[in-house]
C-alpha cells in the first residue's frame, strides 16, 4: 500500500480576530502557533478576543492536520518542517512581516521563522527547550506512567475522572476549576508521531551559529509548569538574547490557565513596548487560505 503523502498545497484554517478598538499604534499582526495535540481554537479561547480587544490584527494557524486544515488522514508522516511550511504561507499573505507568538510546539515554528527573518518579533510561551523534549518528556513519564495513555483516550473522545486528574496535574495550576479540565480536554486531538520524534531529538540537530537577531524575542513560562520548568527554558531565552518572564501560579498551559490574564498582560505589556518600533517589512507573496471571521 503507497503510503499517504502530504499534497503540495495542502488547504491551511486560521482564525481570524480584527481589532475591536484602535490600536494605540500601529503594529504588525499576530500570528498565533498552536502547541502540540490541540489547534487554534485554544487561542480563540482567551487570547484572540484579549489581543483583538487591544486593536491586535489576530490570526491563529491550524496547522496541518489540526483543527480545520487538511491532513488528518496523513497526520503521522508530517514533520515539523511541514508546520514551518505551513506558517511560511500563512505569512506569505501578510502584507508585512507579523510578530509571531507560540506555544510549546509552536514556540519552535517561531523560532525558525526568527532564523529566517520572516518574523517582526516574536513571543515564545513555555517553550521546547534547546535539547527537545526528551529529557522532560522520561521525568514526566517516570512520575506518571500512564499519562501518555490516558492523553490517547482523550483524543478519541474518552475522557475519564483519572484523565482530568492528570492533566491538571501536567499541564494546569492547582486551582484549575474542572470545567476549564472539561474545555481543554475537547481541544485535544492526535498529534502527528514523527512531530513528537522531531521534538525529541531537538538536541541532535545542528542549531546554526548566529549572533542573537535584531528581532525583540520575549521567553515567558509558567513557575508551576511540569513539563518545561523554568531552569529548562532559560538557556533558549539567552540563545535569542531575549527577554525572560516567569509567571506565578501557572502551569503549562498558560494560555487556558485560570491565571491566564497574568500571562497575557504581560505579553500586552511588552507588545505595547515594542510593536511601535517595529519596521514594515513587506511579503512578496500571496497564498489562498481558508479562514474563519
Amino acid at each position: 500500500m503507497t503510503p499517504l503523502r502530504r499534497p503540495r498545497q495542502p488547504i491551511l484554517h486560521t482564525i481570524h480576530r480584527a481589532p475591536r478598538t484602535p490600536s494605540p499604534a500601529k503594529s504588525p499582526p499576530l500570528l498565533f502557533l498552536h502547541g502540540g495535540y490541540v489547534d487554534a481554537r485554544s487561542w480563540d479561547v482567551h487570547f484572540l478576543p484579549f489581543f483583538a480587544n487591544h486593536g491586535y490584527d489576530c490570526h491563529a494557524l491550524d496547522f496541518s492536520g489540526h483543527g480545520g486544515s487538511d491532513g488528518r488522514e496523513y497526520l503521522d508522516a508530517l514533520s515539523l518542517d511541514d508546520y514551518l511550511a505551513d506558517a511560511q504561507r500563512v505569512i506569505a499573505g501578510f502584507d508585512q512581516a507579523p510578530i509571531v507568538i507560540g506555544h510549546s510546539m509552536g514556540s519552535f515554528i517561531a523560532e525558525r521563522l526568527l532564523e529566517k527573518s520572516l518574523a517582526a518579533a516574536a513571543v515564545l510561551l513555555a517553550p521546547v527547550p534547546r535539547n527537545g523534549t526528551l529529557e522532560s518528556a522520561t521525568k514526566l513519564l517516570l512520575k506518571y506512567p500512564k499519562f501518555l495513555g490516558e492523553v490517547v483516550n482523550v483524543t478519541r473522545g474518552r475522557v475519564s475522572a483519572t484523565a482530568l486528574h492528570m492533566i491538571k496535574d501536567v499541564y494546569f495550576s492547582p486551582t484549575t476549576k474542572p470545567e476549564t479540565l472539561l474545555r481543554f480536554a475537547q481541544l485535544v486531538q492526535p498529534e502527528s508521531t514523527r512531530a513528537i520524534c522531531d521534538l525529541a531529538l531537538l538536541g541532535c540537530w545542528r542549531w546554526t551559529p548566529k549572533p542573537p537577531p535584531a528581532q525583540p524575542v520575549l521567553v515567558l513560562g509558567g513557575r508551576l509548569d511540569t513539563v518545561f520548568p523554568p531552569q529548562l527554558i532559560r538557556p533558549l531565552a539567552q540563545r535569542w538574547n531575549a527577554e525572560l518572564q516567569i509567571v506565578p501560579d501557572t502551569g503549562h498551559a498558560l494560555i487556558l490557565d485560570e491565571h491566564w490574564s497574568d500571562c497575557a498582560a504581560t505579553v500586552l505589556g511588552w507588545l505595547e513596548r515594542h510593536a511601535p518600533q517595529l519596521p514594515t517589512q513587506a511579503s512578496e507573496h500571496t497564498s489562498e487560505l481558508a479562514c474563519i471571521a
